[in-house]
């Protein structure tokens, strides 16, 4: 095309090509001016809707008036309908080609970031994202002056080429994890774009290389940036913020990009130059190697509810008693019952059924015989308006033995008691229907099966008393599940499920595993064994924290889908289990799933909330908590939720109220009283503090519990009574020895009691544990930063890896800034310590909470720490 004449444009020169089109110098023969010709690639397939896009692109670009934006004159067509962009003539190079000659110096690199940071913010400033920041995009002329060019053009691209996606815009090195994953684009695509620009500018290197194209998309949405070291110690949190992983983390806009980059140029300007950073091996002398050994005996962070409260694993239970604690455990969470009594509606408990004739070998089989047939009765409810079934978990927890308790605590209108036994071959029960409310008999049934088959039995069971509700019966009476089911693999399945009954009572839990092991051995094919087994395994992680049982848990689960797709407690269960371990958006799709089928059911509009929370989506949370008070009014468990979700967001005198009321409603409920103490522990004034001690001490009265005995210890951590604390701590391990938040919190308090041995042996098990939990739950921001102070003081490289994983997962968090600040100071670095604990602070913590780690005493007292935010 040199020489040639193109309307009334003479091109002279080719100056580039590229995914994006054909760049050539040209003059403007009209205006005798020199631009830029950029023609899109002969692979676009322009329609009339593209042709509209590509005009209202190129307009809304060519108004953007700033010195560090590539003007655009126009959009223009050839004759055979070839599309090309005018744009202004700027001599120089581009950034790649700086880049090729080595690494640009950090005030230069600053100065580019800023300038780049001007244009963008005056784009973004009028809706307009580029979507294709990267070094080729941008012109450095004589001046220095950076130019971005190419605005808008990647979208234009991809919306019309044959070979591209419109979801996948971008150049890969430099798209955020949002546009790989083909999620909506804004502003802080652009933000990411720009951080990955300014490593590379800096350490000549990119902060995601790998060997080949599906390594470095795993590393740019799974991994933390590399090629860190040689970035000052100024600009390091500003990287991990750009290059968060969820946009919600970044800087919002370029133009809050571009105050942090002014910021960290401040510093540099500041601070003398140096030929070469520092490294962590030469920062590391043999002296200062001693003293990091001498501060292992030193406690080194201390925590608050709250803030665990916010971020660890707020997981969707079935039968949970107990998940976690606060301080380094967040508040118990249960589903627990009803408030109010709405006459028109059928609220339906079932009691244990009693083992008639007092057979021990046939206790179990009596226990799994009721829960099986609440979990039958709970399928009718979506098809039924006003039916709701509790939970066979809130009458175990709560010990209902009678119709008027299960009235008065659990909002039930009606109750199914009854008893079972076996009798030679056959087996035997009683099903009666009692109105709670009048306490009256409203009707009774005797069934028998002459063969043993105890899933006859149920069925017929179930049968009766659909009847005696007055509800309209399913068409196929016998579930499918149960007709699958041998005799002998439906007795193991009610013998475990039963057990699980008491899944606190040590043992029980195993020993439910073997049963309803020998339920789907017996039977390959059955379903609701497999489902009762994902079940099992789940609650043996969330009580134990045994990370085996994880994968034991999602197999079994899948399984049970696999032979029947229509098992709502199964998609609540991997929901669930995908929230524990981080993985949002499939917890997010099993709980739609299972309200698709159910509407009402409880667990999975608690769990989705649990999600949004999570993913700091709070109105949405709030949102589907109030739902599920409205859908079940008299289900207390809701209450509870909102309560501690208010606690969560520092709605600290809402979420009182509401405990209260859960508390008149159920005086006994010793979880109640656990959250109650949390609440008061998050406000953390003296006279809360006692309430807190009173709450958790009744909630250990009535039920000795390892969440309430962990925040007991964390609540005399934080006075100093630091025996009390230990013990407490160790009460709790003796329940629950799996947690490696109260192994943690002892380690804490074995420290300030100066006990080596004891010192040593909480250390290492927190370790492990916390090893362990990540090796399931990956993105657990807080574990990393927690171990990577564990490991400051005998593995560095370790512990600079965890704290940069931890960084670029939460860059914002004053907790884990908080621990980069103890990681880097115990590893010699005081100056990056500084600018840590400085971040800190301006995200949200105190000065005295740095106060409070006695491993920062003596970066507090260096007189060149000068502490930004809150004092």
């Amino acid at each position: 095309m040199l020489g040639q004449t193109i309307s009334h444009y003479r091109i002279t020169q080719k100056l580039g090509a590229g995914g994006m089109g054909v760049v050539y110098k040209a003059t403007d023969l009209k205006l005798e001016r020199t631009v830029a010709l950029k023609f899109l690639p002969p692979d676009m397939v322009v329609t009339g809707a593209d042709r509209e896009r590509l005009l209202r692109e190129a307009r809304a670009a060519s108004t953007l008036d700033h010195p560090n934006i590539g003007v655009i004159h126009g959009l223009e067509e050839t004759e055979d309908r070839q599309f090309f962009i005018v744009m202004g003539y700027y001599e120089g190079m581009t950034l790649a080609e700086k880049l090729d000659r080595g690494v640009v110096p950090i005030r230069e690199a600053l100065d580019l970031a800023i300038q780049i940071a001007r244009g963008l913010g005056a784009a973004h400033a009028r809706n307009i994202v580029h979507r294709d920041i990267k070094p080729s995009n941008v012109i450095i002329t004589p001046d220095n002056v950076a130019k971005i060019v190419d605005f808008g053009l990647a979208r234009v691209v991809a919306s019309a080429s044959a070979t591209q996606s419109i979801s996948l815009t971008g150049t890969l090195p430099y798209m955020a994890p949002e546009q790989i994953l083909g999620e909506p684009v804004d502003q802080r695509s652009d933000v990411w774009a720009l951080g990955v620009v300014l490593v590379q500018m800096i350490t000549g290197s990119h902060p995601f290389v790998r060997p080949n194209t599906a390594a470095m998309t795993f590393a740019i949405l799974n991994q933390p940036p590399s090629a860190l070291d040689a970035v000052p110690d100024a600009v390091q949190p500003l990287i991990y913020r750009t290059l968060s992983k969820k946009p919600e983390h970044r800087q919002a806009n370029a133009s809050e990009l571009l105050a942090d980059l002014e910021e960290a140029r401040t510093k540099i300007t500041a601070t003398p130059p140096v030929t070469e950073h520092p490294t962590l091996t030469r920062n590391l002398s043999p002296r200062e190697l001693k003293r990091m050994v001498q501060n292992a005996s030193t406690p080194r962070w201390s925590d608050n509810s709250s803030k665990w409260i916010t971020r660890v694993a707020l997981v969707a239970m079935i039968l949970l008693l107990v998940l976690t604690g606060s301080a380094f455990l967040p508040p118990v969470r249960e589903r627990l019952a009803g408030m109010v009594y709405a006459s028109t509606d059928k609220h339906i408990a079932v009691l244990p059924f009693e083992n008639d004739g007092n057979d021990p070998a046939f206790e179990p089989v009596a226990n799994g015989f009721g829960d099986s047939l609440t979990n039958n009765l709970s399928n009718l409810e979506a098809a039924q308006e006003g039916l709701w079934v509790v939970p066979a978990s809130q009458v175990h927890i709560h010990h209902i033995t009678d119709p008027g308790e299960a009235y008065h605590i659990l909002g039930a209108t009606m109750v199914v008691q009854g008893k079972v036994r076996r009798k030679g071959s056959a087996v035997i029960a009683t099903v009666v229907l009692v109105d709670a409310k009048r306490m009256r008999q409203i009707g009774s049934a005797d069934v028998a099966n002459s063969h043993g088959d105890l899933a006859d039995l149920q069925d017929q069971a179930l049968l009766h008393v659909v009847r005696l509700i007055g509800v309209r019966p399913p068409e196929n009476t016998k579930t499918t599940e149960l007709e699958n089911a041998s005799p002998d693999s439906y007795e193991s399945y009610l013998r475990g499920v039963g057990l699980l009954q008491r899944y606190d009572k040590t043992g029980n839990i195993e020993q439910a595993i073997e049963q309803l092991r020998s339920s789907v051995n017996a039977d390959s094919r059955f379903a609701l064994g497999y489902a009762a087994l994902c079940e099992a395994y789940r609650l043996k992680y969330t009580t134990q924290k045994d990370v085996v049982a994880v994968e034991e848990a999602s197999a079994n689960c899948h399984k049970a889908l696999q032979i029947d797709p229509n098992l709502v407690s199964v998609h609540v269960n991997l929901g669930g289990i995908a929230t524990a371990t981080g993985k949002y958006d499939q917890a997010l799709r099993e709980y739609q799933t299972a309200l698709t089928a159910r509407p009402k059911d409880a667990e999975a509009l608690t769990g989705i909330a649990d999600v949004y929370e999570l993913t700091e989506r709070f109105d949405e949370s709030e949102a589907s908590l109030k739902k599920a008070i409205a859908l079940r009014p008299t289900y207390w468990v809701g209450y509870l939720h909102l309560a501690l979700f208010y606690n969560r967001r520092d709605r600290s005198a809402e979420a009182i109220d509401l405990i209260h009321h859960v508390i008149e409603l159920t005086p006994d409920n010793a979880i109640a009283y656990t959250n109650l103490g949390a609440v008061y522990m998050n406000i953390g004034d003296a006279k809360s503090r006692e309430a807190a001690e009173v709450a958790l001490s009744k909630s250990i009265q009535l039920n000795p519990n390892y969440a309430a005995y962990s925040n007991l210890g964390f609540l005399y951590l934080d006075q100093k009574r630091y025996g009390e604390a230990a013990e407490a701590f160790q009460k709790a391990l003796t329940l629950n020895d799996k947690d490696w938040r109260v192994w943690a919190n002892l380690f804490i308090a074995d420290q300030w009691l100066n006990d080596p041995k004891k010192i040593q042996t909480s250390k290492e098990a927190t370790i492990q544990r916390i090893e362990q939990a990540l090796s399931v739950a990956p993105q657990d921001s807080r574990a990393h930063a927690v171990l990577s102070t564990l490991y400051g003081d005998t593995d560095p490289e370790k512990a600079v890896s965890h704290i940069r994983t931890a960084l670029s997962l939460k860059p914002k968090d004053p907790d884990i800034l908080a621990d980069a600040a103890v990681t880097f100071d115990e590893i010699g670095e005081r100056k990056r310590a500084m600018e840590y604990a400085s971040a800190s602070l301006a995200n949200g913590s105190d000065l005295k909470d740095l106060q409070a780690q006695p491993a920062l005493q003596s970066m507090l007292a260096d007189p060149s720490f000068r502490p930004r935010g809150k004092k």
